[in-house]
């Protein structure tokens, strides 16, 4: 039973994972003024898909063990991935709300850890927090920005600091949830440094 319960949560922290690098990975197509790399859309959209499913996994454990903090996280990434359901005419509006929905999610669930939490994971939660902040903000600056007369170089400063909070703030989520993944290693190393001959 400990095996399953320990693969099991091996499987619920790749959930996690998943769903919060599917945003970050998202946020690269706002960074490509910066990286010169594009993911691709095909590559966002399998991205999006998969991350939403994976949100779908974790806010159900969360739900099920009432971890409002996991819930507001899972919550996020899932709206991150359904503002890229193409949805004709309505696309705009409701990505939008839905993204506004994701970016304020995503605070509440820093905020949150700030809370309840400390050591790394308290800072983690602070990164997610400004992070989110960033892309909040930063998106509602994209929209005042965005007159006639604004020059490339600040358009550029516009689309970037979004952008930059997305990634930052998801990649830190994401590395709340790889504890579970990196424990086996880390005990099998352990162990053969344990049983070696030289050391």
């Amino acid at each position: 039973m400990g095996t399953s319960t320990t693969a099991r949560e091996r499987w619920i922290a790749l959930a996690g994972v998943v769903a919060a690098l599917a945003p970050a990975l998202a946020a690269t197509a706002g960074l490509v003024t910066l990286t010169q790399w594009d993911p691709g859309t095909v590559t966002l959209r399998v991205a999006v898909v998969l991350g939403g499913i994976a949100a779908v996994v974790v806010g159900a454990v969360a739900w099920r063990r009432g971890d409002r903090v996991t819930l507001g996280f899972a919550l996020a990434c899932l709206c991150a991935a359904l503002a890229w359901v193409p949805l004709g005419p309505l696309s705009f509006p409701v990505s939008t709300i839905v993204g506004i929905a994701a970016e304020a999610l995503l605070i509440a669930f820093g905020v949150l850890l700030l809370r309840r939490e400390t050591g790394w994971v308290r800072v983690a939660g602070w990164v997610v927090t400004v992070g989110g902040t960033l892309w909040l903000l930063g998106g509602l600056a994209v929209w005042i920005g965005t007159l006639p007369r604004a020059t490339e170089t600040t358009l550029v400063v516009l689309f970037t600091v979004p952008a930059l909070g997305q990634l930052v703030a998801f990649a830190a989520a994401a590395a709340l949830f790889v504890g579970p993944l990196v424990r086996p290693v880390h005990t099998g190393a352990r162990y053969l440094w344990s049983t070696a001959d030289v050391r």
